[in-house]
């Protein structure tokens, strides 16, 4: 086998430790790759900042094309089927860290609301790798779920198999709380782009609470914006946003957790992913794989990762709270996009940008842990099952 050139996105972390086997890697800015850079690689690996298409494509001779994402919807799929170019991706790598996103922002706003999760419900809208454990794990923050995947709906009934997924209509009538973890799509039997418009956001619950982490242009912002000023919904979190990375700063001014895309950017996802490519180039080229992907990842000093038991004189919500905050200070994300100063869309967008870039090494809850003796009882549960924080 002959050396081949492997162009990457610089986001996808340990690649030329692990590519470089194969021959020469070099790597440049997500959304700065451009077809002549394309044309001189033999494989491509982006993540979902660089849309992948016949654009992109024009006068290239790739052999493999690989995006270290749970979502595909920046890669024309067809595009490279007809090319003939092996493509790959990394559903599930991440799923992890969004889960955690998820509660650490739950969390966040139960406590600025003095309210607790518990008896609340959750209609969680896609049901995938992210939002199956989040169907796993909210239960033990006592939290009631209603699951709404119709192409999965789809796949049981067709089988005759009992599924417990409801229908959209039961999530708006009955969620205190609506989280969306689904792909973009605008065609199909069950298009996403824009899925929350403004009849969905008027049928919502009285005060419902509305998290999107999936994909910016799955909510209406203007649509949003107007619910919030409304009233119809009283809790917006956006890891997401229409037109990317050049957010709307009315937007985020109406959002109570505002964050520049980085709900799956815990390192050990993100070296996930890149396992999971360099698993499928090597099945591509006939080749053993020998890196060791996360097996190898370097060890952080336990006691980085070793959490201190928060006051048990604290309500639950605040304990819980206490805690999640010291695995995941989601507070600081919010205040670095919030720092962006309000001028051109395009200083915006460079700002944003750079936030993702230079983002800090974020390890996943379950990678840390807490003396077991210092959890209480009644928290015992939510800590292992929910947070996901190992006892110790």
């Amino acid at each position: 086998m002959g050396e081949i050139r492997i162009l990457s996105d610089t986001n996808i972390p340990r690649v030329k430790e692990a590519f470089g086997q194969f021959g020469t890697v070099s790597t440049k800015q997500g959304r700065d790759i451009a077809p002549p850079d394309v044309e001189r690689a033999d494989a491509l690996l982006v993540r979902s900042v660089t849309p992948v298409g016949p654009a992109l494509l024009q006068g290239t001779d790739l052999r493999f094309v690989g995006s270290a994402t749970i979502g595909t919807d920046h890669v024309d799929r067809a595009c490279l089927r007809e090319r003939g170019i092996p493509f790959a991706h990394a559903p599930g790598s991440n799923a992890d860290s969004v889960a955690d996103y998820v509660v650490a922002a739950l969390l966040v706003l139960a406590r600025r609301r003095r309210e607790t999760l518990r008896g609340k419900t959750v209609g969680i809208v896609g049901c995938g790798n992210i939002g199956g454990r989040l169907a796993r794990r909210l239960p033990a923050l006592g939290m009631t779920i209603l699951p709404h995947d119709p192409p999965r709906a789809r796949v049981a009934e067709a089988k005759g198999r009992a599924h417990p997924f409801v229908p959209l209509a039961t999530v708006l009538d009955e969620a205190d709380i609506v989280t969306l973890h689904v792909p973009l799509t605008t065609d199909g039997p069950d298009p996403t782009h824009h899925l929350v418009d403004a009849a969905f956001l008027g049928r919502l619950t009285g005060g419902a609470w509305l998290l999107n982490t999936s994909r910016g242009p799955v909510v209406d912002g203007g649509a949003l914006r107007r619910a919030r000023t409304q009233g119809s919904v009283s809790a917006a979190v956006l890891d997401v946003w229409e037109n990317e990375p050049a957010h709307d700063p009315a937007l985020l001014e109406v959002v109570d957790v505002a964050t520049p895309h980085i709900a799956g950017y815990a390192y050990d996802g993100k070296v996930r992913g890149t396992k999971m490519l360099y698993d499928a180039l090597c099945e591509q080229l006939g080749v053993e794989p020998t890196w060791g992907g996360t097996a190898a990842l370097r060890p952080t000093p336990k006691d980085e990762l070793q959490c201190t038991p928060p006051d048990p004189r604290l309500s639950t919500t605040e304990w819980l709270d206490h805690l999640a905050r010291q695995a995941y200070d989601l507070r600081a994300d919010d205040a670095a996009l919030r720092a962006i100063p309000n001028n051109s869309p395009e200083a915006r967008a460079d700002a944003f940008t750079s936030l993702r870039k230079d983002y800090r090494r974020r390890r996943e809850l379950q990678q840390h842990s807490l003396p077991h003796t210092a959890v209480p009882s009644a928290h015992v549960r939510a800590v292992e099952e929910g947070l996901t924080i190992q006892p110790d």
